[in-house]
């Protein structure tokens, strides 16, 4: 509350300035009012009270570094400077990807690359198009598609032709689990509750009070409180057969013969990208119909391996993603491990000369090649997603995700990618490896344990679609992709038609509204006030210099950009803010050598297209070089 002469002048409750309104014990949070915007005190106030409106007795809590930050745009400019002779990184257009997306959203973007992805593609029968919902929805075989022409015309083919007639490339995820569904176009599910008992939830009641008439009661969650086939709160010992049939390599390399024959070869525009299944380290928790024990090191390299070997036996142009991890614990080890209590370290990463399990693959892919020594995967595959509360915005809750303390969060997290002196301010930062810096760390593994392979991040996200904060971070993170060399990501998922967050990847895939891409090479940007505003900048020679500024602050910043040695002659503008994406300015003349950008707007990303004089090479115009 604010107060002046002892009169109540604004007040805010917890939870609308702080994620879920509560700080549990032995935990800091940081609370932040701002003083503009909506729902920001207004007029003269001369005490600040904290106060428990509950009227019951509350646990001690403790109040640090209460600070009143000076209002108004800062004291002065700040200077961007661009360094066209500096190392330079051409950027691959394959970052610009997403998981999926309708075939309306990518014939309006284009997006390059769309991965199908996940865990239901793990379990996915290509010859009778069904699908399993593993963990995340009671384990249930799910038909596809309308089963006319099959396996020609099912919704995995489907995708491919669609992401092709935009120009894009399809990731196609071939199981190595080792079980699909049944040969049958049947809704199935692993855990009947007659078979092996009562659980605590069911298909149906997960839809009370109201369950609709297509719902199966049978179809459990397969966690019990008791009964025959429970322990530990799980059913136990239920039959992979209920829903699926065994898949081994052979049943992969059969695929991959069926999408040479119906897509043509991946020299000739067929399928090139294949991925080894999907975030295998958590098997025993999302596919424990199928695989209750957690995997190790040698499990989910041999099982991939030899499923590599089928690709490539059939189709040589094909390059393969893998381990395809899920986060940051296996980046570390094994699920082997984790299931001792210990993501980071035990006994089977000992086993493997204690290297983390991300070098051990590595090490693997370069010494255990196929005939002729072709390598089985070309592309380290990561998952990465930030943590703590509503940072990463799964739930696209843009009013729990876009709360002051998590918008500053969210926008200091990004260093996590890239900065070896952040630690994270989720609970990885309580951790024996706290400072992620996971592009680089990958980066270095690569170099170190398998040189030439490629650097992949098939799963990301940086808060819900339509929050500012969480597009500007969109926006960013396609940036630093850039700058740091990686050479395929995609988003999960793609952003929801119209959002601020499908606005970020506008801004590289068509920010003039004529499919005019952000490509060429990275070149050094620096700003005097990195934390608060950031800068890239991506040279196309023959073509346009675009300059990438990121105020991530709430309030205005003003920006000197040299622009010395560059042949600047004009400029356009487009930028992405709370209000939307749009044209700034059209072909504005530069005289000089700088360019004064006034009042960047708080939570803002500006795209400065620096027209040199000289023409572009149309080769060059859709962005795929």
């Amino acid at each position: 509350m604010f107060q002046l002469g002892g009169t109540i002048v604004f007040q805010r409750p917890l939870n609308e300035v702080i994620a879920g309104g509560a700080i549990a014990a032995g935990q800091w949070r940081d609370v932040f009012q701002p003083f503009t915007g909506v729902g920001a005190p207004a007029g003269t106030f001369d005490g600040v009270i904290l106060q428990d409106n509950s009227g019951a007795n509350q646990a001690a809590i403790h109040i640090d570094d209460v600070v009143l930050e000076a209002g108004g745009p800062p004291p002065g400019p700040v200077s961007v400077s661009i360094n066209l002779a500096g190392a330079r990184r051409a950027i691959d257009p394959l970052i610009y990807g997403v998981n999926f997306g309708s075939d309306a959203q990518h014939a309006d973007l284009h997006y390059p690359t769309r991965r199908w992805g996940g865990n239901s593609t793990s379990r996915y029968n290509w010859q009778f198009d069904v699908h399993n919902t593993a963990n995340d929805y009671f384990f249930q075989n799910i038909v596809d598609g309308n089963g006319v022409n099959l396996p020609n015309d099912s919704s995995a083919n489907a995708f491919i032709v669609a992401t092709k007639l935009q120009g894009g490339e399809a990731l196609m995820t071939i199981p190595t689990l080792g079980w699909v569904p049944k040969d049958l176009r049947q809704k199935l599910w692993g855990f009947s509750q007659q078979t092996y008992g009562a659980q605590t939830l069911d298909e149906c009641r997960f839809y009370a009070p109201n369950p609709p008439v297509w719902c199966s009661a049978d179809a459990g969650n397969g966690e019990c409180v008791n009964g025959p086939n429970c322990q530990g709160g799980m059913i136990v010992g239920n039959n992979p057969l209920d829903t699926s049939k065994a898949a081994p390599a052979s049943y992969a390399g059969d695929w991959v013969t069926h999408l040479r024959a119906r897509h043509g070869t991946a020299a000739q525009g067929g399928v090139k990208f294949f991925a080894l299944d999907n975030e295998a380290m958590l098997w025993n928790s999302t596919h424990r119909d199928v695989h209750p024990q957690p995997a190790s090191y040698d499990e989910v390299w041999t099982r991939g391996r030899d499923r590599a070997l089928a690709i490539k036996a059939i189709e040589p142009g094909a390059k393969i993603f893998g381990p395809v991890s899920w986060g940051w614990c296996d980046y570390w080890t094994s699920a082997s491990d984790a299931a001792l209590g210990n993501c980071f370290d035990g006994p089977d990463r000992v086993a493997h000369a204690g290297l983390p399990f991300v070098e051990w693959y590595l090490q693997r892919v370069c010494a255990e090649t196929g005939p002729g020594g072709v390598r089985l995967v070309d592309y380290l595959d990561l998952h990465y997603y930030p943590q703590g509360a509503n940072i990463a915005g799964l739930d696209n809750d843009v009013g729990s995700g876009e709360q002051a303390d998590v918008q500053a969060r969210r926008l200091r997290s990004l260093r996590e990618l890239y900065d070896p002196g952040y630690a994270s301010e989720s609970w990885i930062g309580q951790t024996a490896y706290p400072n992620p810096n996971l592009l680089r760390r990958a980066r270095a593994a690569i170099d170190a344990r398998c040189p030439g392979t490629k650097l992949a991040l098939t799963e990301y996200k940086w808060g819900p679609d339509n929050g500012v904060t969480s597009a500007i971070a969109q926006a960013e993170l396609l940036a630093i992709f850039g700058r740091e060399g990686v050479d395929y990501a995609t988003r999960w998922v793609a952003p929801d038609v119209g959002t601020l967050s499908e606005h970020a990847f506008r801004m590289f895939l068509d920010y003039d509204g004529a499919l005019s891409r952000v490509t060429g090479d990275s070149v050094p940007a620096t700003s005097s006030l990195p934390d608060s505003l950031g800068a890239y900048a991506v040279d196309r020679i023959g073509g346009p210099l675009f300059v990438l500024l990121f105020n991530r602050s709430p309030g205005a910043r003003s920006v000197d950009l040299a622009l010395a040695g560059t042949g600047a002659q004009s400029y356009s503008a487009w930028r992405l803010a709370a209000g939307g994406y749009s044209q700034v300015a059209n072909s504005a003349p530069i005289a000089g050598a700088s360019l004064a950008l006034a009042d960047l707007p708080g939570f803002s990303a500006t795209l400065l297209v620096i027209n040199r004089g000289a023409s572009v090479n149309a080769i060059f115009s859709n962005g795929f070089e």
